[in-house]
């Protein structure tokens, strides 16, 4: 081979040596720009699924709260409700015994007596 065939050979070697550099050079940009991108769109959702459990757990506490608030004011009543029915037996049991207090004697010594056998049984 001659001088110039060797310098032409050389020539070629470096300048696909420099375009192989140059190849490589890009895709590890395009490489490192993808992994950025990646990078971004995992912390974007992310953090769109943390707001949104976020959310969620809150919609949840807001809905039990509520819920604990209407059973507990269902119960105050009830339990207003029961009180009053208790205290009209109460009243009906004594206007009774006021108009009838031989009878309400009688029967206070009947229930007595029940008792007092099954009660003695045991």
């Amino acid at each position: 081979m001659n001088e110039e065939n060797l310098s032409q050979v050389n020539s070629k070697l470096e300048s696909g040596k420099a375009h192989a550099r140059q190849a490589f050079d890009t895709a590890s940009e395009a490489a490192r720009v993808a992994g950025e991108t990646i990078k971004q769109h995992a912390q974007n959702v992310y953090d769109t699924g943390r707001e949104q459990f976020g959310a969620a757990a809150k919609d949840l506490g807001d809905a039990a709260t509520a819920k604990y608030s209407e059973l507990r004011e269902q119960a105050v009543r009830f339990a207003h409700d029961y009180r009053n029915r208790a205290q009209d037996l109460q009243g009906d049991a004594e206007n009774y015994v006021r108009e009838h207090p031989w009878q309400a004697m009688g029967i206070a010594a009947g229930v007595g007596l029940v008792l007092g056998i099954l009660i003695s049984r045991r």
